[in-house]
């Protein structure tokens, strides 16, 4: 008998321990020293949880011998109890050695000093032939596995090996001709001499849960017996509105004591941990719901497969069904429900339904997204009449919204006097109060109050001219919004005119960028009285 199966963080840590023993061969350095401390810590727990759980098996082949007086079970009991005696003696005589290689480092537990210790002192212990520690080792572990031999009428394989015994070292020349303490010992500074030992005080563990399992199997000990017993709910909404039936259907739970399960949904395992209140063990389920399509009605039927074992020898399995609802994305602009192109527009996409769970990202087409500070809060740049923006969260996608795009209105150009009021351009202005003149390009009012950083115009090249009938009296070619005509008020004449031919305006977005406008409507007419 090989000792069963292993599992995967037992082959993941025996992995690990030959890939640092092979490390060792060729320097030792403190990283992989440190390594080793790692390892060792890893073991412990596994040691500490496999003793637990072999413990649990025990007491289940007591309770079930209890309740039979054939001899067949009461010797499986007997057995039993005497596997869990030779088990505790031979890992208290380890536990001793491994006070002896601490002790050598004149210490009584695993510090920085002895991690760091790259003494020999302890490897000498282990395999000088005038020291009887090393061959008191190798015997312990050849007296346990005779032991387990003769209690369950199996054979066990060594656990003292030499190198000749194990497959991956078989072949190698430079390993094969030596004996188990040799190979294990040799050049081994006392933390990697350390966590070698609590290796083998884990496979002594595995080994005792292997003979346990034989000799429940004869006690009639693999049956499954529930000792806890709780009414459950399996309620037909997890939501009720008032005024609504509340459906549920009632069942039975049922748990065995001092059983460990493993549970899994769709292959992967879960956490696995005893629930306070039904005092159950209990694997915690917990993903991100999503869907591909949905129905009219805005729901979509999904499934995952649950495994259960550890309760005999069967697996339990089962698919469940859930729905998933379409989630209502509740969407509120700044102003308005529509966009504008080239604009920094401020969009609330909110999804009421998945509260605090609400952490999403986005992705646009026809626009760029700007995600804001808040869940939800972004500004949409739309490059195309249309915007499309999936709004996703948590990896799920959870819809699409489509906006209306608008373009930006051309603004209105508007020329002002000296006190800031609008000139008449229908009466006109008499010469003698002009003293100053000023052109601004006047955003659209809707525009303005949706999207105000981006509603920002400033002329930036116009010829402001003095014309007379069919002639130009004067012509200033004006770079600001503040030409300069103060010269020319001693030159106006009933009848003359302010011709304002605005060249070149631009817009600042929210962005702080310059944009160039289209002049339409760029030429203003002022009579004068």
């Amino acid at each position: 008998m090989s000792g069963g199966k292993e599992t995967g963080r037992q082959k993941m840590i025996g992995m690990m321990y030959l890939v640092l023993t092979a490390l060792l061969a060729l320097q030792v350095s403190s990283a992989v020293l440190e390594k080793f401390a790692i390892i060792n810590v890893t073991l412990d727990e596994l040691k500490k949880e496999g003793d637990r759980k072999n413990a649990l098996v025990l007491a289940t082949i007591v309770e079930a011998g209890s309740k039979k007086t054939s001899p067949k079970v009461v010797k499986a009991v007997a057995e039993a109890k005497q596997v869990r005696e030779v088990t505790g003696k031979a890992m208290k005589e380890i536990e001793d050695l491994k006070l002896k290689m601490l002790g050598l480092s004149h210490t009584d537990k695993v510090d920085g000093g002895f991690i760091n210790d790259h003494g020999s002192q302890v490897s000498t212990m282990m395999m000088d032939p005038n020291s009887p520690v090393g061959k008191a080792f190798e015997k312990t572990l050849n007296e346990y596995v005779k032991s387990l031999s003769d209690l369950t009428g199996e054979k066990f394989l060594p656990l003292a090996k030499a190198p000749k015994d194990i497959e991956f070292f078989a072949d190698d020349p430079d390993h094969n001709g030596k004996d188990f303490l040799t190979f294990t010992f040799e050049n081994t500074p006392p933390i990697a001499a350390l966590a070698s030992v609590t290796q083998m005080q884990t496979e002594i563990l595995d080994y005792e849960s292997k003979a346990l399992a034989i000799l429940a199997s004869l006690a009639d000990a693999g049956t499954v017996k529930f000792s806890t017993i709780v009414p459950m709910v399996k309620p037909k909404a997890s939501i009720v509105a008032a005024g609504d039936k509340y459906e549920a259907q009632l069942f039975v739970a049922a748990a065995a004591e001092g059983v460990s399960p493993e549970m899994f949904r769709n292959g992967v395992a879960l956490p696995v941990g005893l629930d306070p209140d039904t005092k159950i063990m209990m694997g915690k389920i917990e993903f991100l719901a999503s869907a591909s399509s949905y129905d009219a009605n805005g729901q979509s039927k999904q499934t995952f497969k649950t495994e259960i074992k550890g309760y005999g020898d069967s697996t339990y399995a089962r698919t469940i069904e859930y729905i998933v609802a379409k989630p209502v994305i509740r969407v509120t602009t700044g102003n308005a429900p529509t966009l504008y192109m080239n604009c920094g527009n401020t969009v609330n996409i909110e999804v009421p339904a998945l509260g605090t769970n609400y952490n999403p990202s986005f992705s646009g087409k026809g626009a760029t997204i700007i995600k804001g500070a808040k869940a939800g809060n972004v500004t949409i740049i739309p490059t195309e009449r249309k915007a499309f923006i999936t709004v996703i969260n948590g990896g799920a996608t959870l819809g699409t919204e489509t906006f209306d795009v608008k373009l930006i209105p051309k603004p209105r150009y508007v020329a002002r006097d000296n006190s800031g009021k609008e000139i008449d351009l229908k009466n006109g202005v008499r010469g003698a109060s002009l003293t100053g003149l000023r052109v601004s390009a006047d955003a659209e009012e809707n525009f303005k109050s949706e999207v105000p950083k981006d509603a920002n115009y400033r002329i930036r090249s116009m010829e402001v001219i003095l014309a007379r009938g069919t002639a130009r009296v004067a012509t200033i070619n004006a770079t600001s919004e503040l030409p300069d005509i103060s010269s020319w008020r001693a030159q106006f004449r009933p009848g003359d005119r302010i011709v304002v031919d605005i060249k070149t305006v631009s817009r600042r977005t929210f962005e702080g960028k310059e944009e160039k406008v289209d002049i339409v409507g760029g030429v203003i007419t002022i009579p004068i009285q």
